[in-house]
């Protein structure tokens, strides 16, 4: 424990949280860092607690990528998958999991029980909509058992997959670089990575991300380029996307992850130690983003 530090890192999300807020960014990955003590100041507590806060639409997101995660996982074992009786786990899940938020269990252990964002904020959401969120993870887990599952996933032999969930790291520019690939087989001679999407749009994002997972097999696993594919699986839409893995995308990655890097460095006190301050990250101009933040009820700009 005693090498446990707060590095700076790479992802994805991490990108996202910096270049929609650089406030909010210093809030999630170093206001809230050591807020999981029970000694630690009454802020750091705070934000740790709200850090940690989900959406109900991140909740669905997460809740369906788990459910086929493990469905996928029994299926390795028994070469068996009952969607209904998956179906029935998801209601079980989502109504302990939303009692647990809506009574405000995380309050005392916000990293073991869920904290959705609506019941910390006193959202109103009526109870159709809340329902629509389950009807819609039971929708994406019934599209993706009967229709991805059995046409994309069914026929590849298991002794053929190769990832599950399963977080990566490799290293740009000496940083260390996170990648969670969903699913992932080789067939044909190619390296194929299957990304679940369970939103109602497209996330103008998704590209990014999947070209930083084809560079992570380039470097990690020295695939060559123009074996690696990419399928994009909306499990809401019954929609599916492929596409060949290029060089110039992979080139483009690596351009886009360094220059993340290169900026999320140029707001450190101290770049060796990883150590900033607040009022080196300024707020957002844009108030659309402010609308749904976790740290309204800490942020400066707000209080």
């Amino acid at each position: 424990m005693a090498d446990f530090k707060n590095r700076l890192s790479w992802s994805k999300s991490r990108d996202e949280s910096f270049r929609e807020c650089p406030r909010k960014y210093y809030y999630h990955y170093y206001g809230s860092w050591g807020g999981w003590g029970r000694e630690a100041p009454a802020k750091t507590r705070l934000l740790y607690l709200l850090k940690n806060l989900k959406s109900r639409h991140m909740w669905l997101g997460e809740v369906v990528h788990h459910t086929i995660e493990d469905a996928l996982k029994q299926y390795q074992r028994t070469r068996e998958l009952k969607p209904e009786s998956w179906l029935s786990r998801i209601t079980e899940q989502m109504r302990r999991e939303f009692r647990a938020s809506r009574d405000r269990r995380y309050r005392e252990d916000p990293k073991r029980n869920l904290a959705l964002y609506e019941h910390e904020y006193e959202s109103q959401i009526s109870n159709q909509k809340w329902a629509e969120v389950h009807d819609t993870a039971l929708r994406c887990f019934t599209n993706f058992a009967n229709v991805f599952f059995l046409e994309r996933v069914k026929p590849v032999p298991v002794e053929q997959w190769k990832l599950i969930e399963t977080m990566q790291e490799f290293y740009v520019e000496g940083v260390l670089v996170y990648v969670k690939i969903d699913f992932a087989y080789e067939a044909d001679g190619e390296f194929v990575i299957v990304d679940w999407k369970t939103g109602k749009s497209e996330d103008v994002d998704n590209q990014i991300q999947l070209d930083c997972y084809g560079l992570f097999s380039r470097e990690a696993f020295k695939i060559p380029t123009e074996k690696i594919r990419t399928i994009e699986c909306n499990v809401n839409l019954s929609k599916i996307t492929e596409q060949k893995m290029i060089e110039a995308k992979l080139d483009f990655a690596k351009h886009y992850i360094r220059n993340s890097i290169l900026q999320m460095k140029s707001s450190l006190v101290d770049v060796e130690n990883n150590t900033a301050r607040e009022e080196d990250f300024p707020f957002t101009e844009n108030e659309q983003s402010c609308r749904y933040c976790n740290f309204k009820k800490v942020c400066a700009k707000w209080n």
